[in-house]
Parts: C-alpha cells; sequence; structure tokens
C-alpha cells in the first residue's frame, strides 16, 4: 500500500512511486488528519507492505507492528527505527524542497514534470529563489509552458482535497501520470478550482493588518486554511496567523516569508500542550480541541513576539 498526503505533492510523489516500482493499492488519510484514525489504522495495518510517502505520520512506529514500513518524506521528523527504510534527508541536517525530490534523490529518478510539480506544490512561487528551480525551469522550457502553468496544474490537483474529496485525491495520482495536459485540460478539476478560488478570496479580504503580521479568523468546511495562510503571506510578504473553526475542532496555521522566521519551537510548543501538529521552518500548522484556538494563538504571539 502507497499511503501518501493528499497534496500535489504527495499526489506526485505517489505516481513517481507507481513508476519506479509498479502500481500498487493508493491511500490517504481522511483529509484534514495528519494521523491515522481508528479506521484508517485498521484498513492500512491489514496490508502486509506500507509506504508512507510526504507524511511524518505519528502512527508510523505502530504500524511497524503489522507490517514492513517504508518512509520517504522532507518534513521536520525523527528516525523511526523500526521502519525497513527511513530515507529523509532531513535526518541528515539537510532540506530536501519537496517529497518529489527525495524519491528522485533516492532512487535516480530523473527529474519531469512530476518533480517539478511537487516542488513549485510545496514552494509556490519562491521555487525560483531555490537551487531546485533548475528543474522547474527545464520542465516549462520542454512543454512550451509558463510558470503560472505549472502553478496553475498544483492548484487544480489541490482543488480535490480542498473540497474534501478524498476518492478523488487518489484518482489523480492516475490523472497526473497522464501528463501535465490531462491535469491542465480536467474539465472536473477546473470546477473544483472556481468553488474553491472563490471561497479563498471570501477570507482572504476579511485579514486583518496588524502591522507585524496579518491575522485572520474564519468558519469554513473547506479544507483551505493553508492556501488561505499562504496567499496572505505570499501577496502582502508579511507573516500570517489563521485560526479557522470547525464543527468538531479548531485549526490554526502560521506562515512567514521572512528567511529568519523558525516555525520548529512552535511545533514543538504545540505538540508538548497535546496537539497534533507538523510543518515545517516557514510554516506550522495544529489541530486543536473547539474553542481553543483563540488561546493558542494568544501563546504563538508570545513567543513569536510579533
Amino acid at each position: 500500500m502507497i499511503l501518501h498526503h493528499w497534496d500535489t505533492d504527495g499526489i506526485t510523489s505517489a505516481a513517481i512511486f507507481i513508476r519506479v516500482h509498479g502500481d500498487d493499492e493508493l491511500f490517504t488519510p481522511k483529509i484534514g488528519n495528519f494521523y491515522l484514525d481508528s479506521e484508517d489504522f485498521s484498513h492500512v495495518v491489514s496490508r502486509e507492505r506500507v509506504i508512507i510517502l510526504d507524511m511524518n505520520l505519528p502512527d508510523a512506529e505502530r504500524i511497524c507492528n503489522h507490517a514492513d514500513v517504508y518512509i520517504y518524506d522532507h518534513h521536520r521528523s525523527t528516525l523511526v527505527k523500526c521502519a525497513r527504510e527511513h530515507y529523509n534527508p532531513f535526518l541528515e541536517g539537510k532540506y530536501y524542497p519537496s517529497c518529489t525530490t527525495v524519491l528522485m534523490r533516492r532512487f535516480r529518478y530523473n527529474p519531469d514534470y512530476l518533480v517539478a510539480l511537487g516542488i513549485v506544490g510545496d514552494m509556490g512561487p519562491k521555487s525560483r529563489e531555490i537551487e531546485e528551480w533548475e528543474i522547474v525551469e527545464k520542465v516549462l522550457l520542454k512543454h512550451g509552458l509558463e510558470f503560472s502553468d505549472i502553478q496553475r496544474a498544483v492548484d487544480l490537483l489541490d482543488s480535490s482535497f480542498k473540497l474534501d474529496k478524498r476518492e478523488e485525491v487518489i484518482e489523480n495520482v492516475h490523472l497526473v501520470l497522464q501528463g501535465l495536459d490531462a491535469v491542465l485540460e480536467s474539465s472536473g478539476l477546473q470546477r473544483n478550482l472556481d468553488v474553491v478560488n472563490r471561497e479563498i478570496e471570501r477570507w482572504v479580504d476579511k485579514a486583518e493588518d496588524r502591522g507585524n503580521y496579518y491575522f485572520l479568523r474564519m468558519s469554513t468546511r473547506y479544507h483551505i486554511i493553508s492556501a488561505v495562510t499562504r496567499r496572505l503571506a505570499w501577496i502582502h510578504g508579511k507573516s500570517a496567523l489563521v485560526i479557522n473553526r470547525r464543527e468538531d475542532r479548531d485549526e490554526i496555521y502560521v506562515r512567514s516569508p521572512d528567511s529568519d522566521f523558525n516555525a520548529i519551537p512552535l511545533i514543538d510548543m504545540a505538540r508538548g500542550m497535546g496537539y497534533r501538529a507538523g510543518g515545517k521552518k516557514e510554516v506550522m500548522g495544529a489541530i486543536l480541541p473547539p474553542n481553543e484556538g483563540e488561546m493558542f494563538a494568544t501563546k504563538i504571539l508570545e513567543v513569536v513576539g510579533w
């Protein structure tokens, strides 16, 4: 079983793994859960081999008790000793911009549009500022595309998880294997994206400029808090702190375009308080019990000093 994240980097990482090793069963956790609930866990451990892509899954050690586990990732993590292989350059103190670049290195996979989509999926416009931009640039040249085209392909692929279409996320792995044109010409994904863009813009326009950062309280059933936070940071060139209130949980995201910003202490603080949290140097996302978002936002502001 290939267990992958639901975003573009996770989708294209699953596609690369299929190209390298052949087809396999695909699975993504319930969207919004960076862990396996009891139903998902039971399903996963019924398999003999589990490949985890683009997720720092806290359940990995438990899965080892039932199946052979292989992990390929680029997020902040600690070594899962029971895994048959845990390949993450972060464990060596190295930062890779996407899981697709990790798979490229591990399996000597020739960089192509799948690798480029993963990079742009996680890095967005900042892709131009990193060494791996050369990969993206060559793909654009080969396919006769502009950066806006590959960014649109990312947005189309991401639209499925944002609308909570879990089965469609898995279908997108097979779609992207057909090529960039198959993604760009998908009418179904375009309809998704139209809905997503309207909802994102509705909330972005409500954000409050607090000087050093933008702050937003929102309440939507769509999985767009990451996209809203990213949009605020990219548009305004400032840090952003966003709280989303759902029926069963509060969600909180912090992102900063400042190269000196470090979200790792925030991730550690969230986990220390018993919350499920993850991210990278520039971003932190956490899931909290209902009505605890405001309290945790206050603690975040105390730590970052905004």
